[in-house]
Formats: structure tokens, sequence, C-alpha cells
């Protein structure tokens, strides 16, 4: 039978969210007095913990209808309070976190590694005045600045062409489409130079000021900090990564063999190779329980029970919002996957990506907020591996060469991306921050910043770069986490060393420990758990060494 491709929302909220936005502000009141109070930590923890399974189910929720609905003006209303609700419950965060700073009680059992955690984000608070100062400039500031790339990069068209369609084309067989958009992206992108150089320079002259004002003494020190993970581990990974470049290089050449072509450029990097097989979405999900399966008689028990209970939209229509997520509930201990499934190798991998975020969530489900929330390095972890799972899978049930050789194409082009691409990336905005410091960067000197970036990373495997990158990659922008890029490429690592260990005995029970752990345990810590020492070239040699097995795999259908 068909999978109905709607999603049911009907046992989250079946009354509403009203109710639970007014008890959202009365825990905040009531945490805000506790914490005046000084109340002894367990109180405050489970205070918080109650506010926050709201909180996070309440925009969860309105934000989940509305993606389904984009022009029903009661579901943006209700997206609009929620949303309210919860940024008027968050000032009640700050005063708990200094209540925690300022205890000297010892942290309840379990919470350990989470009262810590709070102790040194408390170190870094500005007084009270700046720091809600701060959260009120930030609207019309790097809020404002964060606005405007997204409305530019959203609306910025060429001769009816919108720029999200222009880089849509990267992914055509058709090389002259592909150079066309290209040129005309890359044009189009010029026009708006400055405004988007002055969102940068601002949101980057922001978190300089910002992070210094609060302690830190760059900002990556507080991107690590805020990712559970550490320096040591990051040069670690920065050296592996370097590594591994000429073997990228080399799988540029060869897909460059794959396309018939001689002179590989940026606008090939995403161009098929190979013969893409469709499939339904039912062929997806059979797909998905038997790779799961393979694994964890859980993992697929729990795939069919979000198919059986219908947690997933999956069907395009008009209305609903483009891209993929998973979202979890807590006050119902619930998942739901959203994605745009349109029969492409690349909607199984997404269904099988979101469906293992979804995973995650169970697994972590008995836990309270402060125990499960776990950072960016460990976002991906239970995601990617569900990835390789079905890779694998499909990779084994390939009919034809043509039809292996892209499943092979679209592994080594998503690997390349979160490894060399992602090396561009933090190499691009470190130096970002270091001319910040100087004053703002105008556009000329950030595309060279960018080509100068991508030329250390790709190479001579490429003949043509892509200067304007910095101006589409949203995560620059965002003055609330920098150096979103590194997290990726430790994500795809740790993933590819837990699918190294896939074929031991009880595996699938020390991987689901390991999921457990997540929200309460640093990186390092969490990848022991399993066996890795993520500050050894052995731990990061396991994941390179797989890549290059597939490129080898990959060469031999020339």
């Amino acid at each position: 039978m068909s999978y109905p491709g709607r999603w049911d929302l009907g046992s989250i909220y079946p009354d509403g969210i009203d109710d639970d936005i007014a008890r959202l502000k009365a825990i905040g009141t009531e945490l805000k007095e506790l914490s005046l109070a000084d109340a002894p930590l367990s109180t405050l923890i489970g205070k918080k913990d109650e506010g926050d399974s709201i909180a996070i189910s309440i925009t969860a929720y309105a934000d989940a209808a509305l993606s389904v609905d984009s022009s029903d003006p009661g579901l943006m209303k209700a997206a609009e309070c929620a949303e309210r609700a919860a940024a008027e419950y968050a000032e009640a965060g700050d005063a708990f976190m200094r209540a925690v700073g300022r205890s000297g009680e010892e942290a309840p059992a379990g919470y350990g590694y989470y009262v810590a955690a709070v102790r040194r984000d408390a170190g870094h608070l500005m007084s009270p005045e700046e720091e809600a100062l701060a959260g009120q400039l930030a609207l019309s500031g790097s809020s404002a600045w964060e606005r405007l790339q997204e409305a530019l990069s959203s609306t910025a068209s060429d001769s009816g062409k919108t720029l999200t369609q222009l880089r849509a084309d990267a992914s055509s067989s058709s090389r002259s489409l592909r150079k066309e958009s290209f040129g005309r992206e890359t044009s189009l992108l010029g026009t708006y130079g400055v405004p988007f150089a002055s969102a940068l320079s601002g949101v980057k002259g922001t978190v300089l000021l910002l992070d210094r004002k609060r302690g830190w003494q760059d900002p990556l020190e507080r991107s690590l900090a805020e990712s559970r993970f550490d320096s040591a581990a990051l040069s670690a990974m920065m050296d592996a990564i370097r590594d591994s470049l000429p073997m990228f290089r080399e799988y540029f050449r060869i897909k460059a063999r794959h396309l018939g072509i001689s002179d590989f450029s940026f606008f090939d990097l995403f161009a098929p190779a190979g013969q893409e097989r469709r499939y339904s979405f039912d062929e997806a999900a059979a797909s998905v329980f038997r790779s799961y399966g393979a694994f964890s008689d859980e993992m697929e028990a729990f795939a069919r029970e979000a198919v059986d209970r219908r947690w997933i939209d999956s069907d395009m229509r008009p209305g609903k919002a483009g891209g993929a997520y998973d979202v979890y509930f807590p006050n119902a201990g619930e998942s739901r996957v959203f994605l745009n499934f349109d029969s492409t190798y690349d909607s199984v991998l997404t269904l099988a990506h979101e469906l293992g975020h979804a995973y995650h969530d169970r697994v972590l489900s008995p836990l309270p907020p402060s125990l499960a929330a776990y950072p960016m390095t460990l976002a991906e972890t239970a995601s990617v591996f569900a990835e390789k799972l079905v890779f694998a899978d499909i990779l084994a049930s390939c009919r034809t060469g043509g039809e292996e050789v892209f499943v092979l194409d679209a592994f080594l082009t998503a690997a390349s991306q979160v490894i060399v691409d992602i090396y561009s990336r933090f190499i691009f905005e470190s130096r970002v921050f270091t001319e910040r410091e100087e004053g703002p960067l105008p556009p000329e000197r950030l595309s060279a910043l960018m080509e100068d970036a991508q030329r250390e990373a790709y190479g001579d495997a490429l003949a043509a770069f892509h200067p304007y990158m910095w101006t589409v990659k949203s995560h620059y922008y965002s003055a609330d986490f920098s150096f979103y890029n590194y997290p990726y490429a430790f994500g795809e690592f740790f993933s590819l060393a837990l699918f190294s260990r896939k074929d031991e005995p009880g595996f699938a029970d020390v991987y689901r420990r390991m999921l457990s752990m997540t929200g309460s345990a640093d990186a390092c810590d969490v990848a022991a758990s399993v066996g890795f020492d993520i500050h050894s070239d052995s731990f990061f040699r396991i994941g390179i060494d797989f890549i290059a097995k597939m490129i080898e795999r990959y060469a031999s259908w020339l």
C-alpha cells in the first residue's frame, strides 16, 4: 500500500498550543524568581527542563505546521506567537545561568557535565543590563544583517531566473547549461557584492566585539566550547584533511574523465556521472527498512513505526516549504520528518538521514532537555551513519555499471563537500575574522579571500573557482554560531569510523549507548565510548581509507 505522503500532527497538539504558551509564561516567571532566590540546583534544573520541553514543543509544532502550508495566515500567527513566547521565556534563562554560576552546590547526580557547562557559559556573560542591550540591538544589528543576506539570496534574479534556480543548474547533466548558469550566477552575485559585504562585515564585527566583551579569546574558542570539541582534536582533523587533499584531487580528475571533460571546474562539482535510478517512496522506505534492519532490529522497527504512524511528510505540493528536517516534540515523545521526495537517489538518502536523526531522538527521549541537547559536532552522527547504511545497501544492489558509477559519485561528491569544501570555508572564515579586526572588508577582498581558500583546498584539480561563495552560504552570517563548518567534517569522519564497526557482534547496542551519551558528554568522551581517540591520526585515517577504496572502485569503471 502506497504511503499517503502527508504526516499526522494530530497527536502532538490536538487542542492547539495556546494553553502551553500560557504555561510557558508562568514557568518563565517562576524560573526567574527561583533563580533570583538561589534555589537548590535540582529545583532550578527541574524547572528549566519543564520550561524547555514546552518551549521546544510549541515552536517546533508551529514551524512544522507552517512548513506544510506556508500561506495559511492562522499558522503564521501561531508561529509568531510561539516564537514570542519562547523569546520571553529565554530571558529567564539568563537568570538561571547566573544562579547556577554563583552556586557553590555540588551538581546533582548525572548532571555534572551539564552544570559545568552552564557555569562555564555563566562566566562569559556580560552584566544583565549589557546582555539585555545586546539582545535588543541584535534586532536591528546582526539579526538584520542576517535577514538581509537571506532576502538578497532568495530574491535576486537574472532575466526571470532566480538565484536558487541558477544554483540548482549545477546538478544538470548539460555542461553548457551548468557553465552558462554559473556565469549568470557569479555576475548576479557581483552586482549585489556591496550589500552582501556590508552584511558579512556587520555580523563578523559584532561577533568579534561581543565575544571579546564576554571574555572569549576569539570566536573559534567560543565555537569549540559550544561544539564540545577541543583545539587538539580540531588540529588533528585539519592535519588529516590536508593529508587527504591529494586523494580528493585525484577523484576530481577521475570524475572529469567520467564526464569527458579536460577543464574540470567549480560548476562541474555536482554534475551527475553514471546512470541514476528512480525510486518510489515505498521502494525508498523498503531500502531504509532493509539497511537499518541489517544493523539493528530496533532501528528497523523504529523506521517502520514512523511510516506506519504517518510521522513523515514526503510529497511535493504547492504551499509546502523546500528542504528537509527532523523535529522532535518533547511533550509527546515523538518526532516528525519533513522532506520533499522527488524519486531521486538523493531523496532516498535524505529519508534515511532524517529518520537517523529521529532515531537519535528516540534514544534520547527518556532524558530531560538538559541531558538530551547535543552539540553540532555530534548532531549529524546518527543521521550520516544511517545514510551510510543505505548507501551500502543500494551500492550492493546496483544492476548496471552505470548505476554503480552514479551511486559512488554521489557518495564521493558528498564526502568531498564536507571535507574539501568545508576546509576551504574554515580557512576563509578564519581569515575574514583576522582581517575584520582592522575594519570592514569590501566585496573584492572577500572574493579574493574566498578564491585563495578554494585554491588551497582544491589545488590544480579545478580550472575555475567560485569567488562569490561567501555570499550564498548563510552560515557565515550567523552571529550565534561561528565556524559553522568543521562540525560537518567531524560528523563525516565519526560516521565512517562507526560504519567500520557496524558488522561487529553486539555493536548495535554499543552504538545505542553512545547515542544516549551525546547530550551529556563532549565529543572526545562520546567517541571514546565506542573505542575511538579523536586526537589521533588513526581515527581520521579510518574514514580517509574508506573514501580511498571508493575512489578506486569508481576509477575501475573508466
